[in-house]
């Protein structure tokens, strides 16, 4: 869950999250991710505000996604 009253647009506090999740090696490179419905539900935040978060990770190079087969965690 985004925390209430972030000073931080909520998307990129859900890609902080999920950047920290991938750097405690909870995604190992080639693993899947959750999907986008997945992930807006665990973090309480809409597909729209999802999506965001994770394509600021594939911008990073943290993440690849594939249309229709999903976001995967990328070699470090």
């Amino acid at each position: 869950m985004v925390p209430p009253k972030t000073p931080r647009y909520p998307y990129l506090a859900v890609a902080d999250a999920l950047r920290e999740r991938l750097d405690l090696g909870e995604w190992l490179p080639g693993e899947v991710l959750p999907t986008i419905k997945e992930l807006a539900g665990e973090y309480q935040v809409s597909r729209g505000t999802a999506a965001r978060a994770v394509k600021v990770l594939e911008g990073e190079g943290r993440v690849t996604v594939t249309a229709r087969w999903g976001t995967f965690a990328a070699a470090r």
